[in-house]
This record gives C-alpha cells, structure tokens and sequence, in this order.
C-alpha cells in the first residue's frame, strides 16, 4: 500500500529503508509545525514495523488487524503519551508508567510503539526519565516523539533520536493536491491552501470541516 504522504517523499523513503533494510533506529523525533503530518508520518512508520501482510519489505497492507488498529491508534502493543486530563504537562509519572509497559514484550505485534506527541510538552523531570528508556532501548521497542522543534527540547533528548524534520510544502503544490485527491474546486483549495500556510494536514482537516 502506498504510504499516502504528500510533500514528504524523502522522509517516507527514509523510514521505508529502515522498516524494510534493518536498519531501524530505536527512537525517531518528528520535527515540523502543527498540522505537517508529523503523527500521520509516525503512525504509517508503525504500520510498515508490524505489518505481516505487507507485499514488499517497507510497505504495509493498510487491511489487516494491525494496520487498522495503529491506524485507529487502539493496537494493544502502542502506547500513546498525553498530557492527562485537567494537566498541560506530561509528567514523570506518566513516563515511568510508560517504561513499565515498554518492559514488557509485545502481544501481537514485532514491536511495542511509543508515540509521544508534542514531547515538548513534558516537563524537565519526565524528559530526564525519558532519556533511560533511550539509553537503555529494547530490542522490541520503538520510540515515536514529535515536537515543533529541536530548541523546545533538551539536547539529551535529540541527540538520541533519528531526527525527521518535516516542512510545509509550497502553497501552489498543496493547492494542486487538494484539488487531485479531494475533489476541492479551486478557489477552495486556493483558500485552504493559503490559511494552512501548505502545511498539508491543517490544509485537510480544513476540507474535513
């Protein structure tokens, strides 16, 4: 299946080289603006790990039960890592829950995934709790973090990491696309291209709403 990421073909045959050549990273930082595709990127990425029915290493079939249950972010071997209810922050006991659950080994799939979004949300406690987990990586775990940027987190943290940096593609490209894979009619996707600043996932949850 294709991975269906427009404006990041670079990154998409990066991570496809990892998934499918064995050179997977044990942690990977998404670095780009809200709305870029950062948490689309890193979910397909989970995908192409687990994927048992995929037609060529690298790929996924996108239609079996553990490409929908990433992709609806409910497999029982991810874990996703928020800020709790009524908190801004992710705390240090949030990321030391996390780690009991990384310790443990897969239920179905090849690997646990940890997807933690906007990591430059957690506080300089849960950051540095974090940087055992990247020390000491399992085998069987892989490490998804996506943040605005590299100067909200610490140096320990990226320096750890395979760093994807994803940029907003041009506002005549984003145009082009929601009119081919949308349907949107041109002065439509003139505007949606123009609010989003062609960051292509702000640009669909505009067609969306």
């Amino acid at each position: 299946m294709d991975w269906q990421i427009f404006g990041h073909d670079w990154a998409v045959n990066l991570l496809q080289n990892h998934a499918a050549g064995g050179k997977r990273r044990h942690a990977y930082l998404f670095i780009g603006p809200e709305g870029v595709g950062r948490r689309t990127l890193a979910i397909k990425f989970a995908q192409a790990l687990n994927c048992r029915e995929a037609s060529e290493p690298g790929e996924f079939c996108g239609t079996c039960r553990d490409c929908r249950q990433f992709e609806a972010m409910q497999h029982p071997d991810l874990s996703l890592l928020l800020p709790e209810e009524g908190h801004r922050d992710i705390l240090i006991d949030q990321v030391r829950s996390l780690q009991h659950t990384l310790a443990l080994a897969p239920y179905t799939a090849r690997y646990r995934i940890a997807l933690c979004p906007d990591f430059q949300r957690a506080t300089t406690e849960a950051s540095n709790a974090m940087l055992k987990t990247l020390e000491e990586p399992s085998d069987k775990v892989v490490l998804l973090l996506t943040a605005k940027d590299l100067e909200s987190l610490l140096p320990t943290i990226v320096s750890r990491c395979e760093v994807i940096r994803l940029r907003p593609t041009s506002i005549g490209s984003t145009e082009v696309y929601l009119q081919s894979s949308r349907g949107i009619d041109p002065d439509t996707a003139k505007l949606f291209a123009h609010l989003s600043s062609g960051r292509i996932g702000a640009a669909l949850n505009l067609s969306d709403d």
